[in-house]
């Protein structure tokens, strides 16, 4: 499944490219992407994407066959050939995209990340991070699957342990007050 993946990410990213709109990947292909390895089997695609080109978004979602299968409190699902999209916008904040509520930098407009010798955009280790801390929040970590464990390790490991932890006490700060 991960070639049919990654067959579906040059795809939307190239022809993203060719109407001059940013995407990023998120979580675990975003790691993989900076990695520049694979690290386990994926079961869906996490995509940011601009806010404020959400009309063109969904443009270049249907020119592929794509189905928005459910709204969420963030974004929404879609489904291009029997492979799940998890959709969120970022929004503008002058030259620059950033995820909404993210320490700054969230979507970097140079790419971070390469897949099968594409060069792809993803949103940064804080961002990847932060959706763990939430996920850690809402989930008791023995409910967590072995792909959470292994992608939040690579993630800390990347970042570094300190570095995460001071950004696990920012977010810790931010959603309890």
């Amino acid at each position: 499944m991960n070639d049919l993946h990654i067959e579906l990410i040059h795809q939307l990213f190239g022809e993203a490219d060719k109407i001059n709109m940013p995407l990023w990947l998120q979580g675990g292909w975003a790691i993989d992407a900076k990695l520049n390895r694979i690290t386990r089997e994926h079961e869906d695609i996490d995509i940011a994407y601009p806010g404020d080109r959400t009309t063109d978004f969904l443009a270049l979602l249907y020119s592929l066959n794509g189905v928005i299968t459910e709204q969420t409190n963030y974004g929404f699902l879609a489904d291009i050939r029997g492979i799940l999209l998890d959709c969120e916008p970022c929004i503008r904040m002058g030259e620059n995209y950033e995820l909404e509520s993210l320490p700054p930098g969230s979507c970097p407009l140079k790419p971070t990340g390469i897949l099968g010798d594409k060069l792809l955009r993803c949103t940064s280790w804080e961002a990847i991070l932060w959706d763990y801390f939430y996920y850690m929040a809402e989930v008791p970590q023995n409910q967590w699957r072995p792909k959470d464990f292994l992608s939040f390790a690579l993630a800390k490991e990347s970042f570094g342990d300190s570095a995460t932890q001071h950004l696990h006490e920012q977010f810790k700060r931010q959603h309890t007050s």
